[in-house]
């Protein structure tokens, strides 16, 4: 049973980073602009937010796997 929790919270992992990293180009990209429209700061706000979100779902997901860790020592 850990070892399939395991696996479904690296895959989880996995896909949060993916998203992660999606999100913070797209900030990039829209962040290069010399001056952004009112609609591309919204969109800025709004994705910093989502990385944040990201972000704090990553550590929920990574203190899961070092507890299944230490369950398993």
């Amino acid at each position: 049973m850990n070892q399939e929790l395991k696996a479904e919270l690296e895959e989880k992992l996995q896909i949060l980073k993916v998203e992660h990293k999606a999100l913070d180009q797209r900030l990039v990209e829209i962040e290069s602009h010399l001056s952004m429209t009112p609609q591309e700061q919204v969109e800025a706000a709004r994705i910093k937010k989502q990385k944040l979100r990201k972000k704090d779902e990553m550590s929920v997901v990574e203190t899961k796997l070092a507890d299944l860790e230490k369950q398993g020592e």
